[in-house]
């Protein structure tokens, strides 16, 4: 009679482990979603918004460094972009599907920014690049209208134990380059595409600055650029700084 008490508390014992494996796997899904709660959302374009006008507004004073090369991207970093794969080889969209709309997962360029962050900070988790779009269209990112600012804010800080903040002001961009953080721009599509009427976004992660401009690597082309400074902060939509 012992002995089959001791089964039958083992066996709910392995049950009790599995329910708490299983609830803990769907906490960790829940931080990871792009949804967030209505009133959480609501708070956010709120607080979004506050911080695009204070970068904005930063953007009326500033005045570009002085000097010559002020902060060069390091070897191991121009080895890293170059080995990184082409944002456009990466996008699968149907368009006769009515797939028109570039997203985390259909766009390619977060979805490459993402692993080269990984690598850049040589975080312990390691991801491919196919689980990373996987990932963003489970987690609901692909069909979320502001996927690729949460993506940021949310997914990629807390999969990786990286910090994301949003930038508030343009000063913050050179400090953060000195200290070897990671600036991230979403913005207009002026890279590549000079036309007034184009509404496309792309990403820029800046890497080094010169009194020039920028050192950039756009996840549309493995090779390290650099953008005049107004062509970059006249196409700003929102920035983060990243770090470890």
């Amino acid at each position: 009679m012992s002995k089959l008490k001791n089964v039958r508390q083992s066996l709910a014992e392995r049950k009790e482990t599995v329910w708490n494996g299983q609830e803990q796997r769907d906490m960790e899904r829940e931080l990871l979603e792009a949804n967030v709660a209505p009133a959480i959302y609501d708070e956010l374009k709120v607080a979004w918004k506050k911080e695009s006008e204070s970068l904005q507004e930063s953007l009326k004073t500033w005045k570009g460094p002085e000097g010559g090369l002020l902060y060069a991207v390091t070897e191991e970093t121009a080895e890293l972009v170059k080995s990184m794969p082409v944002q456009s080889s990466l996008t699968e969209k149907d368009e006769n599907n009515g797939d028109i709309t570039a997203t985390v997962a259909s766009s390619g360029g977060a979805i490459v920014a993402t692993k080269f962050l990984e690598r850049y900070f040589d975080s312990e988790k390691r991801v491919s690049i196919e689980q990373l779009a996987k990932l963003s269209v489970e987690l609901g990112y692909n069909k979320h209208e502001d996927g690729a600012y949460i993506w940021f804010d949310k997914f990629l800080p807390r999969y990786f134990g990286l910090k994301s903040r949003r930038i508030a002001n343009i000063k913050e961009v050179l400090e953060a380059i000195k200290t070897r953080k990671v600036p991230v721009f979403l913005l207009r599509d002026t890279i590549y595409k000079q036309e007034q009427e184009n509404t496309d976004s792309h990403l820029a992660i800046i890497l080094g600055v010169d009194k020039y401009g920028y050192h950039i690597y756009n996840p549309e082309s493995p090779k390290l650029i650099r953008c005049e400074f107004d062509r970059i902060h006249s196409a700003v939509h929102v920035g983060w700084i990243i770090s470890n």
